[in-house]
Formats: C-alpha cells, sequence, structure tokens
C-alpha cells in the first residue's frame, strides 16, 4: 500500500484581538479582585478568583497551531490550542477540489469574485508567507479554504490530483 501521507504546522500570529482580550479580561479580573479587598467584599473576591483561575485556564488557548495533515487524497484541518488541546476545524476531499493555487494567482479570480463563496483561513496571518487557496466545491456551497502548506506536501497533492494545482 502506497499511500501518500505529509502533515505541516503553523503557528497563528497573535492579533490585536487576541491582545485586546487578554488585556481586558486581566483588567477586569484584577478590578474584581482589588475592588473586593478594597471594599470587604468576600462575594466579589471570590468571583475575581474564579475569574482569576478561568482566564489562567483559557487565555493560553488564544495560542494557535493549525495543523495541516494530507493522506492520500483527504486533507485535515486541525487547531491545536496553548499546545494541547486540538480541534478538529475541516477536511476536504480532493475530489471536490476545483483548483489550488497561490493566493495571488490569476487562476483563481474567477472563484474570488463569487460573493457567495465561504472563505476559510488557516493560516499564519504572518506577510511574506506562500499562502495557498483552494477552492471546494461541496453541492451548491463553493468555499476557499487558505491554508500555507510546505513543498511535501504540495508535492504529494500534485501527485494525488495533477491537473487541480496550478504554481502560477
Amino acid at each position: 500500500m502506497n499511500d501518500l501521507y505529509t502533515e505541516a504546522n503553523v503557528k497563528k500570529k497573535v492579533t490585536m484581538t487576541d491582545n485586546m482580550i487578554k488585556v481586558f479580561v486581566i483588567v477586569m479580573v484584577a478590578a474584581l479582585i482589588i475592588g473586593g479587598f478594597m471594599f470587604m467584599q468576600s462575594l466579589v473576591t471570590v468571583i475575581g478568583v474564579i475569574g482569576a483561575f478561568l482566564a489562567g485556564t483559557f487565555l493560553p488557548r488564544l495560542n494557535v497551531v493549525y495543523e495541516y495533515v494530507f493522506c492520500d487524497g483527504q486533507l485535515d484541518f486541525d487547531k491545536i490550542m496553548a499546545g494541547e488541546k486540538r480541534k478538529h476545524l475541516y477536511r476536504l476531499d480532493f475530489d471536490q477540489v476545483l483548483i489550488m493555487a497561490p493566493e495571488n494567482s490569476h487562476a483563481l479570480d474567477s472563484y474570488k469574485s463569487n460573493p457567495a463563496a465561504k472563505k476559510i483561513n488557516f493560516t499564519s496571518l504572518e506577510k511574506d508567507r506562500k499562502v495557498y487557496c483552494i477552492v471546494v466545491m461541496a453541492g451548491e456551497q463553493q468555499t476557499l479554504v487558505y491554508f500555507e502548506p510546505n513543498e511535501k506536501m504540495i508535492s504529494y497533492i500534485k501527485q494525488k490530483a495533477p491537473r487541480k494545482v496550478s504554481e502560477y
């Protein structure tokens, strides 16, 4: 059995929104704890301590790594949060793929102009990265999936579906 298997990981850039969420949560928890101690309100202090525990548990989940797994014609996208919790996000079969090309390729122009197309972004959001777009047609729904494959993954996808991969 000669299955093609490869995987790649891409760390998502911490965005301004992520930083604002972190700052907001930390400020609110600190305000609850300090306010509880200043005004001798044990309930507010307890809520602040519970908030601090929850913030310590959930804020690290804003650190995201996307994992791409290509296995013999299927491409899976998973999200790994805080290096420990994994969530399966999306699976595509190359039988449903219309084209895969670099994000700025003219081969994608007609697909990108479709306003009803659903866009899914599994990239690091870093500039100067080679981002590819896969156009998937599942039923009547057209989906544009953006990701950053490595050279080995591109090579394996070309072996499995050579007519669906464009380099330009």
